[in-house]
């Protein structure tokens, strides 16, 4: 086995968490060596205390690079970060798996592309959806023809969020821009419910690393939060050959999915159709009913075990900026022209005792277009 990659994790609050602990798991450590935390505010992580004897805590990363090297940057941090740190620490000569959405823009897309093949080194990307061992399998079979040609892929997700997380990180949630003018596009599709897109677009794709593109579309934006972007879309369109359908939304008291229904010539695959279990199931036109397993499978763990495994040359292929291109693309595009609308006054309720603001009924209406669709 090739030696353990020194890595630092920037970003230990929040879902860095989840990558502290998945990095002192001692299964790992034959593949990972932790070699710091960089985080200005490391102690209001919850899980603080497990690291802060363990490893050194730094403050940025160019304070880290001064003194150190690293075979691996992992990047856990608000998106509208990304792009500086991952730059950074290509350029320091660390390879990246930086969490999703990589970037807001094509254009901060483009020019890491481009310090990527200056530098020669790897950027992962983390969809976990991309590295789940069900969707890979699921496309591989899709790419050997076996489910026929795509038909239409629909996905529906319902999920309401507080009013503290529009007030998490500084306040950057549901913004268009920081006050400096860097590009966040905070939104439903950009951010939380962005692997059900992405895994749409990735499922479609013409290679195991490449997503597909969305040819046209058509989607409305609108907010009941006060925010500056949208909590709920609406988009319809074709990519592939197949007609795409994407409702999401948190503006919602009733939780929803993520539910799919992806129809093939051969075959329709669903996910959550109407049970909270997260299998995917494949019901073939002669009848036969497979269950896949969980949909996620172990896509999270994955994500660091595949992207060793591809610096170390032993798998050919990760999530990395050419799979979420077209992704970015779309984003960057529903961005350029902002058409952000709020929904009528007289239907939005302001629940103090939950501390959410929804629509009446939307998860209905969402679940009704869902199905019409």
């Amino acid at each position: 086995m090739a030696k353990p990659l020194k890595t630092v994790l920037v970003g230990a609050g929040g879902y860095g968490a989840n990558y502290v602990n998945y990095l002192l798991d001692e299964a790992m450590a034959q593949r990972f060596s932790f070699a710091a935390v960089v985080d200005p505010y490391a102690d209001k992580s919850i899980v603080y205390e497990s690291f802060k004897d363990i490893v050194p805590i730094y403050a940025s990363l160019p304070d880290f690079f001064k003194e150190n090297n690293a075979d691996l940057t992992i990047i856990s941090t608000p998106l509208f970060l990304h792009y500086e740190q991952c730059k950074t620490a290509m350029e320091s000569g660390s390879h990246v798996l930086c969490e999703k959405p990589l970037v807001p823009t094509m254009d901060e897309l483009n020019r890491l592309v481009a310090i990527q093949e200056s530098t020669r080194r790897r950027l992962s990307v983390g969809f976990q959806w991309c590295y789940s061992e069900v969707v890979i399998g699921l496309k591989e079979r899709i790419l050997a023809g076996e489910l026929g040609k795509p038909v239409s892929l629909k996905a529906l997700v319902c999920w309401p969020r507080t009013w503290q997380y529009y007030a998490r990180g500084g306040g950057w949630a549901g913004k268009m821009r920081t006050k400096s003018g860097q590009a966040v596009y905070d939104s439903v599709i950009s951010n939380a419910t962005a692997h059900y897109i992405q895994n749409i677009l990735f499922l479609l794709g013409p290679d195991m690393e490449s997503s597909a593109k969305m040819n046209k579309y058509e989607a409305n934006y609108s907010r009941a939060n006060d925010i500056e972007t949208f909590d709920t879309i609406l988009l319809q369109g074709d990519m592939a050959g197949a007609k795409v359908f994407y409702a999401a939304s948190h503006a919602v008291n009733y939780q929803i999915g993520p539910v799919m229904d992806y129809t093939f010539e051969n075959a329709r695959v669903m996910v959550n159709m109407y049970k909270d279990d997260y299998h995917m199931w494949v019901h073939h036109n002669d009848g036969r009913v497979e269950n896949l397993g969980i949909v996620y499978g172990n896509g999270d763990k994955n994500r660091l075990i595949y992207t060793a495994e591809c610096i170390d040359g032993t798998r050919p292929w990760v999530c990395s900026a050419k799979t979420v291109q077209p992704f970015t693309a779309l984003i960057d595009s529903i961005f350029k022209k902002p058409d952000f609308r709020a929904f009528p006054e007289a239907k939005i309720i302001r629940d103090s005792k939950k501390e959410i603001t929804y629509v009446r009924n939307l998860h209905l209406d969402l679940m009704e277009r869902f199905s019409k669709a």
